[in-house]
């Protein structure tokens, strides 16, 4: 049994983001829309001194346009349809800026950064970046050309790309860190579930065999009280050690640390077997310690299934166990000569728990019904690093 210990998952505490502000905990909106007041500012108070009521109007339209595509962008409900609605609100913020222009031709250092916020977070990812540099670009030369100088150009282009790229990567951050959330939490109900079946499979094989060898020993005990009462004392005594075995065994399997060998299952296959009255003849020709850790493992697990199977289904009196190696692959076969059993083959969890462990290790397991008894095998590949 591999039950290698796990470091535990972060707390909830480790993960708390309460201490970190509004904005931190929600980068992207609260980032778009925090430059708003600051670059609108400045114009609504001129438009307001100058007692422009159109030019008002028109800087509030275009504050509540930059706001309905940051909503719009990031309401979940909407998403899949956000491209389609947030690039019409874009277009129509650029039709304001540029009507803003045409009437009054100031603010550019302010309404040109607010539209490249819109774009960025707005147009579709392979187009914004280029919509905010191409908004960048020919607000730069604009303004160089009014003003006549480089330094004004140069800080026009600066301030607009800036607050595009920003925007856009912290867009973009945002929508990663959403799906490595997705993941942790995907791969945490994937561990979750593997541990649990794999303790399952292990809880069955160490019950399964043990709570077996019980039933064997109690119906020794049955069969010798009435002739030999020592006999069935000795088997009597077997069960209690059994007993105190299986629960120490328990106890290391919810520990996590109890690994089983090979050459311990079968050591207990002969013994179980012979308290039951039949033959067995174990036959093994790997070489020792020739077997990789993680195939002794399973190994060891198919015969105490094997075994297992055996005494409580098979009719069986002879039971041969063949554990070999060569080219590249280690091969275990369990035979017995139970043929009066004419069941079909119904796989339990069990038989499911051999064959996932063996396709984890790249092998495949077999188990059929043959002419003259049962046949259950497993052949997996080797590695030499794998080795014990």
């Amino acid at each position: 049994m591999n039950t290698l210990a796990r470091p535990a998952p972060p707390s909830p505490a480790q993960c708390d983001d309460r201490p970190l502000p509004w904005v931190a905990r929600r980068p992207a909106p609260g980032y778009a829309l925090l430059w708003l007041p600051l670059l609108v500012l400045a114009p609504i108070v001129t438009a307001l001194q100058h007692g422009h009521v159109g030019q008002l109007l028109m800087l509030l339209l275009l504050a509540a346009l930059h706001v309905a595509t940051v909503l719009v962008r990031y309401r979940p409900a909407s998403r899949q349809h956000a491209d389609l609605r947030t690039e019409m609100l874009v277009a129509a913020t650029t039709v304001v800026v540029i009507g803003y222009q045409v009437l009054w031709n100031e603010h550019q250092v302010f309404l040109y950064p607010l539209l490249a916020l819109g774009m960025a977070v707005g147009l579709r990812r392979r187009l914004a970046m280029g919509f905010v540099g191409g908004l960048a670009v020919s607000g730069a030369v604009a303004a160089g050309f009014t003003t006549d100088s480089l330094a004004d150009a140069l800080v026009f282009a600066v301030v607009t790309y800036m607050a595009g790229l920003s925007a856009y990567l912290i867009d973009r951050f945002l929508e990663t860190a959403a799906q490595l959330s997705a993941t942790r939490e995907q791969l945490a109900r994937t561990a979750v579930l593997q541990e649990r079946e794999r303790f399952s499979r292990d809880l069955h094989d160490l019950l399964g065999h043990t709570l077996s060898l019980i039933v064997v020993k109690a119906e020794a005990v049955r069969r010798f009280v009435p002739t030999d009462p020592d006999a069935a004392a000795e088997h009597a005594r077997s069960i209690e050690e059994i007993g105190r075995s299986a629960l120490g065994e328990v106890r290391q399997a919810v520990v996590g640390y109890r690994e089983t060998t090979l050459t311990d299952e079968l050591e207990a296959a002969q013994k179980a077997l012979d308290d039951a009255g039949m033959q067995i003849d174990i036959e093994v020709l790997a070489e020792a310690g020739a077997l990789p850790r993680s195939v002794d493992r399973l190994f060891a697990w198919v015969v105490r299934e094997g075994i297992t199977n055996i005494l409580r289904h098979a009719r069986a009196r002879r039971c041969r166990i063949l554990v070999e190696t060569g080219g590249g692959e280690a091969t275990l076969e369990i035979t017995d000569d139970g043929g009066a059993v004419t069941a079909s083959i119904r796989p339990g969890s069990g038989l499911t728990g051999l064959r996932e462990r063996a396709e984890a290790l790249g092998g495949v397991l077999v188990a059929d019904r043959e002419a003259d008894g049962f046949r259950l095998g497993v052949s997996v590949p080797t590695h030499e690093e794998g080795r014990a």
